[in-house]
């Protein structure tokens, strides 16, 4: 009878993964006051971001789930499904992307499983939170936190599983606000997870308080002089209607040195869709028109270069002979339509 040798301590699930990604925003945390990442939820957004020339790309739980499934954020999306999303806006850009990774979606192994699944998907940081599952988006009623000692095996959890060392945790605490924390408990989360070796620190606050942010960073400070906060510039608050709103520069200065704006994209996205759909319901192809009015010469106006299809039509031609004369004999965009052997020709 063969002898089957016992697996030991091998961890089976573990890959060698080079967080590139993650290299490169560590060196812009170095060498900026802060990094702002506009939330997005899908492929194109992350091209755009790019195209518009942001530093990072951030892959918001919320739009996510209102964009891509309709659901409302109460962690009715599983840890697959987010990966899968992760991995799509990694592929469609070449800038860093941070990802929500709501609450670990369960125990200390589901954490570990979690850190690694969204480090394969090439994602250069990911947040985890202290709520009980299922969580909520932080400005929704009934979210509460779990204990100190779970949210602390929660993070050293995520910490642990790291297949690469610069891949960067974010520590997200919900304690002010909750059902059951307050302020003080919001400033002690923010020193444990500190210290249970996450990279940054996300205090959620539920207002837009100027207070709030000074007297935490400089009271965390006192303690942990070089830890680095983040802030959700939440789509929640009207920041535009109060009289003396935190400025980016601000709060890069008092050591947020990641900023965010969680659902920018989808906002911004819902807001034109919506008035243009309502413009061509009620005046028909007038709707399309002024449409192109504003997109027409715009760096936006052609789905085929966003699409990148001039990039797989040279590969295309590389490896399939016969593929020219297709192009040539087709009407159609081509490759580059100045070059006589791939624009399509007049009859």
């Amino acid at each position: 009878m063969t002898d089957i040798s016992p697996l030991g301590d091998t961890d089976y699930t573990h890959r060698n993964i080079d967080n590139t990604a993650a290299r490169e925003l560590r060196e812009r945390f170095e060498e900026q006051n802060y990094v702002f990442a506009p939330g997005l939820y899908h492929a194109l957004d992350a091209r755009l971001a790019e195209m518009a020339g942001h530093d990072a790309a951030y892959m918001s739980g919320y739009s996510t789930v209102l964009g891509q499934f309709g659901f409302p954020d109460l962690e009715m999306v599983s840890m697959t499904e987010m990966v899968e999303n992760a991995k799509r806006i990694v592929e469609a850009s070449n800038i860093p992307v941070i990802a929500d990774a709501d609450t670990g979606y369960g125990g200390v192994h589901n954490v570990r499983r979690t850190v690694r699944e969204y480090e394969k998907a090439g994602v250069a940081a990911i947040h985890i939170e202290d709520q009980e599952t299922p969580k909520r988006c932080g400005h929704i009623a009934g979210k509460d936190i779990i204990s100190r000692d779970k949210a602390v095996s929660r993070f050293e959890a995520a910490v642990s599983a790291k297949q690469d060392e610069d891949t960067i945790i974010i520590a997200r605490t919900d304690a002010y606000g909750s059902a059951s924390g307050d302020w003080e408990e919001h400033l002690e989360r923010g020193r444990l997870y500190a210290d249970a070796g996450v990279d940054i620190v996300w205090p959620e606050m539920p207002n837009p308080s100027r207070e709030d942010a000074i007297e935490y960073a400089e009271t965390i400070h006192e303690t942990h002089p070089d830890l680095r906060l983040a802030y959700n510039y939440s789509s929640s608050f009207a920041w535009s209607e109060l009289d003396d709103p935190l400025t980016f520069d601000e709060l890069g200065d008092l050591g947020y040195e990641y900023i965010f704006v969680t659902l920018y994209a989808l906002h911004s996205g819902a807001y034109h869709v919506y008035e243009d759909m309502k413009n061509i319901a009620e005046n028909a192809e007038q709707g399309q028109f002024d449409l192109e009015d504003r997109y027409l010469d715009h760096i936006t106006e052609s789905h085929h270069e966003l699409s990148q299809v001039p990039r797989y039509q040279e590969l295309e031609m590389d490896l399939d002979k016969e593929y020219r004369e297709r192009v040539q004999e087709s009407e159609g965009f081509s490759k580059d339509e100045s070059d006589p052997i791939t624009a399509p020709q007049d009859d």
